[in-house]
């Protein structure tokens, strides 16, 4: 493992796009807006209008958004309203009553260009209410976000609390942990200003999966930056069940019912007959690490593209047939 090193100079000031899967109302969100804007940065906010965990990267396409068929996630905002609009407290933060990509799309494509004329500097996807680690990310809304602006060009970061705290912004208080958790990435954000020399925050076509593990309030900044790998070790992984009543994670969730479908297998619960999971041990993946109650820092890319040795091993077999 290797430590991200934190530079201690304060960063400059940055354009950007705050998004995430759970909603425009939640604590974790408002909390990382006040954080980045007190150092010193221009943020406006584009989030869905509920919670959609778990959709990733999905979009509704060619399908108009009416009015709200139902109140926001925490009341905000009413049936009735547009489709798409503004936070009734707040100019800069903005709603799409559709997926997470639909709303990271709409701050890229409409909301920023009014603002800035221009893309934004940087795209922040969260912090999502729990971890996004290893072989989870794919179905990911708010790691799906950051994919999207990394393929635009934009850099990007996901961010991951392990603390699963689902609760409105107006729960806020001094002293809450989701304060902390916007200073952790303030800090992270200073580091790659202190080391760009004028260059990209980041490389082109990268961007940054963060993972923050539970800590004691107080404790935030005195967390370590571990660089880590996605590899494919997390702490959940779907399943799909004939039954839901046979999945204990489901029953746990009220969701048990005698129908097929998607639950999860979670540690220390049974995996169904005739599944294999993959495992993954090494040591510096970012859910093993993420359990030395450090933050984990991998780099990610936008378009899943192949390794070279990969590629030229596939090749090699079908050089009969491609050209």
């Amino acid at each position: 493992m290797v430590l991200l090193a934190l530079a201690s100079s304060t960063s400059h000031a940055l354009d950007i796009l705050l998004t995430n899967d759970d909603g425009f109302e939640t604590a974790n969100l408002r909390a990382m807006q006040a954080a980045l804007k007190a150092a010193g940065h221009d943020v406006l906010i584009a989030a869905p209008t509920q919670n959609n965990s778990g959709v990733g990267g999905s979009l509704a396409f060619f399908r108009p958004l009416g009015p709200m068929a139902k109140d926001s996630r925490y009341g905000a905002v009413k049936a009735g309203a547009p489709g798409v609009g503004q936070d009734p407290t707040d100019p800069d933060i903005h709603y799409v009553d559709s997926t997470p990509v639909a709303a990271t799309l709409y701050g890229l494509d409409v909301v920023a260009r009014k603002r800035w004329g221009k893309p934004p500097d940087l795209v922040i996807s969260g912090p999502n209410e729990g971890n996004n680690l290893g072989m989870i990310v794919n179905s990911s809304g708010t790691v799906a976000n950051a994919l999207y602006a990394i393929n635009r060009g934009i850099p990007a970061i996901a961010v991951s609390h392990q603390d699963y705290q689902s609760k409105p912004w107006t729960t806020l208080v001094p002293a809450s942990v989701e304060h902390e958790t916007g200073a952790i990435i303030v800090r992270l954000l200073a580091a790659l200003e202190a080391s760009r020399d004028g260059g990209d925050l980041l490389p082109r076509g990268t961007g940054l999966n963060v993972n923050i593990p539970t800590f004691k309030p107080g404790a935030g900044k005195d967390l370590v930056y571990v660089f880590t790998r996605l590899g494919v070790a997390t702490t959940f992984q779907p399943v799909f069940y004939e039954r839901l009543a046979d999945s204990p994670v489901a029953q746990g969730f009220k969701a048990g019912a005698p129908l097929p479908g998607v639950s999860f297998v979670m540690p220390g619960t049974p995996v169904p007959d005739g599944v294999t999971l993959p495992v993954d041990d090494s040591t510096d993946a970012e859910a093993n690490v993420l359990r030395d109650g450090v933050v984990t820092v991998s780099v990610i890319e936008g378009v899943p593209e192949a390794r070279a040795t990969s590629k030229a091993k596939v090749r090699s077999r079908l050089d009969r047939l491609v050209q």
